[in-house]
């Protein structure tokens, strides 16, 4: 029977030297990021992911031939309903994932990691790991959103009366001609990625989950069905592949075989060693 540990303390975990101990551990997990692959040669790309990609390019250009009926009924229908779903539809907004990801990043890297016990060590790893992660997604695909917006321009549903739902201006940079593919969308894309890979046995309900939520962007008329759809696609796709491409290098995440999703590493542990 091993004795009882002492109590861990926070000026233990946290010492003086904030600073270096934070420039070691960005500088240690750069590394690992830049390495090769380790182990013999799996793909990143799998042919779950081309079916995705393929019927979700079904799914938007479907729902592109009814943008115009969906949204003229929303405009025609406004109320307290449409409004209140309106306000909670900016559980989209990235600032809510980037702030609480960027204070535990910053808290772990600063933390001594070589002076606690492993199994402390263990948690901050994973909880640093997992913090840079969903970081680095939610800002990654919220930038790569905005550029791909300038490709097409589509007119947002403010200017359905004018323009109608189907006018698009291609790199024409105002805040009005940004409708597809939807920002918020692809925030609860990539979040609901990084929620069923931590909590793989939901990922359905996560995945429904999280497409409903997006899809409170239409009632608020800020955007039209096929713009939400591209951009909760466009965020669950690229963190899987990002997932993907770290577990192949055993990084925050390991490949499960026969499955989509990685499984992120330090989750579940717990439940494995008491069965």
């Amino acid at each position: 029977m091993q004795p009882p540990q002492a109590p861990v303390r926070l000026g233990q975990i946290w010492p003086r030297g904030h600073a270096g101990r934070l420039w070691e551990t960005v500088a240690f997990s750069s590394r690992r990021i830049r390495r090769r692959p380790i182990g013999p040669a799996q793909p990143v790309w799998t042919r779950g992911l081309t079916l995705l990609l393929l019927c979700g390019a079904v799914a938007v250009g479907l729902l592109f031939t009814i943008d115009s009926a969906v949204m003229n009924f929303m405009l025609s229908n406004r109320n307290g309903l449409t409004a209140w779903l309106a306000w909670l539809s900016d559980i989209g907004r990235s600032e809510w994932y980037l702030v609480p990801a960027l204070l535990v990043y910053l808290l772990t890297a600063s933390a001594d990691w070589r002076g606690t016990a492993y199994g402390v060590k263990a948690r901050l790893v994973t909880l640093f790991g997992q913090a840079a992660f969903v970081f680095g997604l939610v800002a990654f695909t919220g930038i790569a959103v905005n550029i791909i917006k300038l490709f097409f321009g589509r007119a947002r549903p403010a200017f359905y009366g004018e323009y109608g739902a189907y006018h698009f201006d291609p790199f024409v940079v105002t805040r009005y001609s940004s409708s597809f593919p939807s920002g918020h969308a692809t925030t609860i894309g990539t979040v609901a990625a990084i929620l069923m890979i931590w909590f793989p046995r939901h990922w359905l309900a996560i995945g429904i989950g999280g497409l409903a939520l997006s899809a409170l962007r239409i009632p608020a008329a800020a955007h039209y069905p096929s713009d939400i759809t591209a951009g909760f696609l466009f965020g669950l796709i690229v963190t899987i592949i990002a997932a993907r491409f770290f577990a192949v290098r055993r990084t925050g995440f390991t490949l499960v075989p026969g499955r989509l999703l990685p499984r992120a590493v330090g989750f579940g542990r717990r439940k494995r060693a008491a069965g």
